[in-house]
């Protein structure tokens, strides 16, 4: 049995925003399996966040309170900046 459920993962990957889809599935979609376990948890953690909040910390209006969520947002985005293989 898996650790973690990947349904419900991809589930929660879907914004009600596009720009936020537009980050969020790919990343999931690409790179969640490459995660350690603790990335991972922190990564489940930030989607329990409100789109609200993922669209200022994505679009740099605004930082995480919590130091984890924030480093994952910039390991987020810093992956999206980078050239597809």
């Amino acid at each position: 049995m898996e650790k973690y459920n990947k349904l419900r993962i991809e589930w929660d990957c879907r914004r009600g925003m596009l720009e936020l889809d537009n980050i969020i599935m790919p990343f999931y979609k690409q790179h969640f399996d490459h995660l350690t376990d603790n990335q991972k948890e922190i990564f489940i953690r930030l989607l329990a966040c409100t789109d609200l909040q993922l669209f200022s910390w994505f679009f740099n209006r605004g930082k995480a309170d919590d130091t984890e969520l924030q480093n994952m947002v910039e390991y987020i985005q810093t992956i999206q900046k980078m050239p597809s293989a």
